[in-house]
């Protein structure tokens, strides 16, 4: 059997290890289990045509309905993800996952933290929702595994995670932000001081931390920082100069004397696929700056019919979200799953 795939084998012929959850549904429904005799009809009474059949057929129709209950409560009651060494000697709650690739197998369940020193690396999977590499000198605890929330916290280190869940079934908290997935695939770091980095590969991600929010389609990232939250997200072939400007922009004082140096750059170099970095500064900084943002968005992606400078600079969420969607990104509907938050709004 292949270490991320479930052992299902008791389910069908009780030749597995025994489940716990399975064992639980078969002592709660024994009593209903069938006795080996059918019951006994009245003598005299008028034999029905075809009666036999739909007794039966309705027998076979009430079991698929329980089986398929049982089956949905295990599925929307998690008790954990399967944890898997890919090398070195990774620990879960301080005990050592040894043997190798193969034989280091075994479940990472709510509220323990699997932690991988330099030389090791390891695999969280979950056949409904996803799986998640971690990088060596790693640390991640599970937060909770249950049908509407699967959720990582990410103290330090590096992982890589491809979900394949609905949109908004998984989470990955860190010290300064947390990343909600929309369909996708990312890696996600943080470093010794809290500060993370997030980079899409494929879908969407949302980072969001006290109502400020930023969506990161694929092909770009976003850093954040603890007691500021996410920044604003860029593509990963940004013009020259686009990280350290826009760390000034997100992270700096607001008197920084490198401020207007620093905005200059990022409006004067975007093209036109940059107004997804550009949209989100609408929402943030100075008056007079989101009035400079607005003027060269407006250049590279004219407002749709409708959208005005006075509701964009006030921040009304129908003009910003209709804007939005004029930019043309891809996949953008996985965005529209995630609504606005009103936070977001600036004050004016």
């Amino acid at each position: 059997m292949i270490p991320d795939e479930k052992d299902d084998r008791y389910l069908w012929d009780r030749s597995g290890p025994p489940d716990e959850e399975i064992v639980r549904l078969e002592t709660l429904l024994a009593p209903l289990g069938h006795r080996g005799q059918p019951p006994a009809l009245p003598e005299g009474r008028r034999r029905v045509p075809g009666l036999g059949w739909r007794l039966a057929l309705s027998a076979a129709a009430a079991l698929v309905v329980a089986l398929t209950a049982g089956w949905f409560a295990l599925g929307m009651h998690h008790r954990g993800w399967a944890v898997q060494s890919l090398a070195g000697t990774p620990s879960v709650d301080g005990v050592r996952l040894s043997g190798g690739p193969v034989a280091g197998f075994g479940r990472l369940r709510i509220g323990e933290w699997l932690v991988t020193d330099g030389a090791s690396r390891a695999r969280l999977s979950d056949g409904e929702i996803g799986k998640v590499e971690i990088d060596p000198n790693t640390r991640v605890q599970l937060v909770e595994a249950r049908a509407r929330e699967h959720r990582l916290s990410l103290a330090r280190g590096t992982i890589h995670a491809q979900i394949w869940a609905p949109p908004k079934l998984f989470y990955v908290n860190t010290p300064s932000a947390t990343a909600i997935d929309l369909g996708c695939e990312y890696t996600l770091h943080v470093d010794d001081q809290g500060a993370g980095l997030l980079r899409v590969t494929l879908g969407w991600v949302a980072f969001e931390h006290g109502g400020r929010e930023s969506f990161i389609p694929e092909g770009a990232m976003c850093a954040t920082r603890p007691g500021a939250g996410p920044g604003t997200p860029r593509y990963e072939d940004a013009p020259s100069g686009y990280a350290a400007a826009l760390d000034t922009l997100d992270f700096g004082r607001p008197d920084d004397p490198g401020r207007p140096e620093a905005l200059e750059l990022v409006l004067s170099r975007a093209r036109g696929h940059d107004a997804m970095t550009l949209w989100h500064l609408l929402t943030r900084g100075t008056p007079d700056e989101r009035s400079r943002v607005y003027d060269r968005m407006a250049a590279l992606v004219p407002p749709p019919s409708g959208v005005t400078r006075d509701a964009v600079l006030r921040g009304d969420r129908a003009a910003l979200e209709r804007w939005w969607d004029a930019l043309g990104l891809p996949n953008a509907a996985w965005w529209k799953l995630l609504k606005m938050k009103q936070s977001l709004i600036p004050n004016p």
